[in-house]
């Protein structure tokens, strides 16, 4: 056997140098690029956001009582959540601005992972940092990373466990296999959603191995070491009676028939589906862009797929008047949900609205890149089961990241079919879609998109990036106005929180009762009374007391959080 000669392995040193240097390279500029949008954004301030306050007290009595409590508002398993923004919290005593840098922290690390799988799966460093920007500037991932909500930890820590399970296939690797589980069982104890990656990663060993008994049995070895950790955890739970009142309640109503016995049950999938599929779209029209029209359309060979997909799409959408078309974190004109009696239940326009035709566009970019999603998808499926040629060591990737990413979904799909999804559950799909869709290209062909293309590429990814960023920044800004107004409502008044509707998140951080029942005319979110308001716009049968303005990027302007006061007497139902 003939040993490399110097000048060879000089050459193979530089050559493994520079892309090292590189991968370095870009991981301060990703890195870099996070610092400086936390900086324009502000992630400051003494107040929950969304549902996070039911997790920031769970992490608010470990650090103080040294015991876990769940709050009965708590859904996901969370514990490995509620350890990690501890440990943020330790320096200084338990602070929501401390949680939410927890989340930052791991919303970078995403960004990151994500960028090493792409170069994992033989991407370019130009094009791994275009994927991995597009995740970090995606609205519902960007928002998210200034709260304590789980979407984001999840997403970071199942796509940091994809990396290393994808690293260890390729490279025959135990070590990184099994760091890769042990990040797997670390986003299950986040979000039970994990269990998707232990029966992807079953189904592409099946796939590679083949339909023999002893692979069948290694192939549910993960399966059921996922299994293992949920089972165990919820029966701890049990154990020790602090099983929270909603735990795993979405797993009930999606596992119930009585969900799906109306007739209509088929059509609200079929619709479930096609919007979810407009949102992935128009999260990965960049993308779309980026790769070029013609690699594109060698994704995209069926012309008869694309006409039906999108006769398919418009027939479901046609009914619907206004974009977005599910609830939660993107609203009309911005980003978080905006929950104060006047805009969340009263569908008040308190709040600066977009005009029908950005909407209309909006809408028509998801549509047409649902139709490039669904035919990549398409494209992959007989690749990644052995149907068509595919390149042996990106097989077992393609499967890996196509299984996880369809069979994160289905729970999706019917639980949109029931009204019960949320638009933030699809960010976890985004990093499989860049990583798939880039895996896909880099097969078809080196060819590059045309100079025109980049730049619109580059320009909507920058566009989505100003969105995002603005959206955050005023989501922070009237939520600081909003919390001052109440502080001052009960400290220099001394007003009762039992007499204040002050929207979802403070009546839910003070007033949070599992026994509730729901009033009407009162705000559905625990208001014992609402002889006060706190709202972006005046109320009928309300004078208003005080205002405090805040600082609005989207549009540029400015805004107010009005305090509001009963000047009409409640009518008993």
């Amino acid at each position: 056997m003939k040993s490399e000669s110097p000048s060879a392995e000089t050459s193979g040193r530089r050559r493994g140098s520079r892309l090292t240097n590189t991968g370095f390279v870009m991981a301060l500029l990703i890195v870099g690029i996070w610092v400086l949008v936390a900086l324009l954004i502000n992630p400051r301030g003494e107040f929950p956001l969304n549902d996070d306050w039911s997790y920031a007290g769970a992490a608010k009595a470990l650090i103080e009582e040294g015991a876990l409590k769940l709050s009965g508002f708590t859904e996901p398993n969370l514990i490995a959540q509620i350890i990690w923004g501890a440990l943020f919290c330790l320096p200084f005593g338990f602070s929501f601005t401390a949680l939410r840098i927890s989340t930052l922290t791991l919303g970078v690390i995403g960004v990151l992972a994500l960028y090493g799988l792409l170069r994992e799966t033989d991407a370019d460093p130009g094009t791994a940092l275009f994927g991995a920007l597009l995740l970090a500037f995606n609205p519902l991932y960007l928002v998210l990373s200034y709260t304590f909500m789980t979407d984001v930890p999840f997403v970071a820590v199942s796509v940091l466990s994809l990396y290393f399970l994808v690293r260890g296939m390729r490279r025959n690797s135990q070590f990184e296999v099994v760091a890769g589980f042990f990040l797997a069982c670390v986003a299950l104890l986040i979000r039970q959603n994990g269990l998707a990656i232990f029966i992807a990663f079953g189904l592409t060993y099946l796939t590679k191995s083949g339909l023999r008994l002893r692979n069948v049995f290694l192939a549910c070895m993960p399966v059921a070491l996922g299994g293992a950790v949920q089972v165990l955890w919820s029966q701890w739970l049990k154990y020790r009676q602090m099983v929270p009142a909603v735990y795993s309640i979405q797993e009930v109503r999606v596992l119930s028939p009585r969900s799906y016995a109306s007739g209509q049950a088929l059509v609200l999938i079929a619709y479930s589906l096609v919007v979810i599929f407009v949102y992935l779209g128009l999260f990965l029209f960049p993308l779309l862009l980026f790769v070029g029209r013609r690699r594109l359309a060698e994704l995209c060979a069926s012309r008869g797929t694309a006409v039906a997909t999108l006769g398919f799409a418009i027939a479901f959408l046609l009914p619907v008047q206004r974009w977005p078309i599910v609830g939660n974190v993107l609203y009309n004109l911005g980003l978080g949900p905006a929950t104060l009696r006047d805009t969340f239940i009263l569908s008040r326009h308190s709040l600066p609205m977009a005009g029908k035709t950005p909407l209309l566009v909006t809408t028509f970019l998801g549509v047409i890149g649902a139709v490039a999603l669904v035919q990549a998808i398409l494209f992959a499926v007989p690749k990644a089961v052995k149907l068509q040629p595919f390149p042996a060591g990106k097989r077992e990737s393609l499967e890996m990241l196509l299984s996880t990413g369809l069979i994160y979904l289905v729970p999706v799909v019917l639980l949109g079919s029931i009204a019960e999804a949320f638009d933030r559950y699809l960010i976890f799909v985004v990093p499989l879609g860049i990583a798939v869709i880039i895996l896909l290209v880099t097969d078809v062909g080196a060819r590059k998109a045309g100079s025109a293309t980049m730049l619109l590429a580059v320009a909507s990814l920058v566009l989505y990036g100003a969105f995002s960023v603005a959206g955050t920044h005023d989501y922070l800004s009237w939520n600081r106005a909003r919390w001052q107004a109440l502080k001052n409502l009960t400290t220099e008044q001394q007003v009762s929180a039992n007499d204040i509707d002050g929207g979802f998140e403070f009546n839910g951080w003070y007033l949070y009762d599992p026994n509730y029942r729901r009033t009407l005319g009162k705000s559905w979110w625990w208001v014992a009374g609402d002889d006060f308001m706190v709202t972006f716009g005046p109320v009928p049968g309300y004078t208003e007391l005080r205002r405090y303005p805040f600082r609005r990027w989207l549009p540029p302007g400015g805004g107010n959080i009005l305090v509001l006061r009963r000047t009409t007497p409640r009518t008993l139902p």
